[in-house]
């Protein structure tokens, strides 16, 4: 669930997203043709997703191919089609005039040597509304946090929130001063490596990614808040 939660709200900085509430006409719209090296059927996932105020249709699949053929693939179907996609590492997105709608897909190299694909539906005409500002964040953010940016997700009764933000403190300073935060406002930390830490609360998890720059340059921090039902 983080992990589609955080790919979703990636996609949603690139795209945009509308689904649901009527935004979209039935039968269901697909972001683009099946994928015939697919293993297993296509699965929708997020039929109540809500990304920075947005609905949004995603749905996913899985194939032995390479991430960079699939974009291959979905890139060539859409120029069949008459319409011009614009491409990025492990992405193409395209407006389809007909419908007004945008449709993108991500591909994602997994560790199993799988590609994990990800099809969805925006809608242009609703303009995402991203968390701008640390105050509006639901995780503290230190005050030396300097070009946040933020953005959340809702799916049934699920939410997710997530920030990345850069400081001038090191990473040891950064998650020693997660640690003192958290911990006052009652979350636990659990499984945590070096550059991931993990905190937990009933009702509501937290992690924080931290990478250092180049020495004496600080650290890019990721903040993920996870809560409600999906959250044991």
């Amino acid at each position: 669930m983080k992990v589609i939660f955080a790919l979703t709200a990636a996609g949603l900085v690139l795209c945009g997203g509308a689904y649901a509430g009527g935004a979209f006409e039935a039968p269901r719209p697909r972001a683009g043709v099946p994928y015939e090296r697919a293993s297993g059927a296509e699965i929708a996932v997020g039929d109540a997703l809500v990304v920075n105020g947005q609905p949004m249709q995603l749905s996913i699949f899985y194939t032995a191919d390479s991430a960079e053929r699939v974009i291959g693939f979905y890139t060539t179907s859409f120029l069949e089609r008459g319409l011009l996609p614009v491409t990025a590492a492990g992405h193409v997105a395209v407006f389809e005039p007909k419908d007004g709608l945008e449709r993108f897909v991500s591909a994602l190299p997994q560790p199993s040597g799988q590609t994990l694909v990800l099809l969805g539906i925006t809608n242009p005409r609703n303009a995402p509304k991203l968390l701008n500002g640390a105050a509006a964040a639901g995780f503290p953010v230190p005050s030396q946090g300097r070009a946040f940016l933020g953005y959340r997700s809702e799916d049934a009764g699920a939410r997710a929130e997530s920030g990345q933000f850069v400081t001038r403190q090191s990473a040891d300073e950064v998650a020693a001063w997660y640690r003192k935060e958290l911990g006052a406002l009652g979350f636990r930390e659990g499984a945590s490596t070096p550059g991931l830490l993990g905190f937990a609360k009933p009702g509501a998890t937290i992690s924080v990614g931290v990478q250092a720059l180049e020495e004496k340059s600080g650290a890019a921090v990721f903040v993920n808040r996870l809560e409600g039902e999906a959250v044991k």
